[in-house]
């Protein structure tokens, strides 16, 4: 039976001992290294031809778009399901589609046929 309390009394303790976390034990997650919210980002325009679709990726030549810092060239996109559900993606498509860059990725945001 006192071991049974001592025991209780040791877990207690040991619980209780925990306590908070120090400030600087949490990693610092600034905004600016964080990727921002998908609906929080400008949208670009372009128009280009499907080359390659790899899962959710689809690699498209573009003609690119100037206000994005992204020039003319072929890139990498993702595309989502449901931006992909209805759109040609058939290499060798042309495609009129509209992204946003998060961070170094280019995400679409729309996808339909030209």
């Amino acid at each position: 039976m006192k071991n049974k309390i001592f025991l209780t009394i040791c877990g207690l303790l040991l619980v209780a001992a925990c306590g908070p976390a120090p400030q600087g034990a949490t990693p610092d997650k600034s905004a600016a290294t964080a990727p921002q919210a998908a609906q929080t980002l400008p949208e670009y325009d372009s128009t280009g031809v499907i080359s390659a679709v790899d899962g959710l990726t689809l690699t498209i030549d573009h003609d690119g778009a100037s206000a994005a810092g992204v020039p003319a060239g072929r890139n990498a996109f993702v595309g989502f399901a449901d931006v992909l559900s209805g759109a040609p993606l058939t290499p060798g498509s042309r495609v009129a589609f509209k992204f946003r860059k998060n961070g170094e990725a280019l995400e679409l945001s729309e996808l339909k046929a030209r």
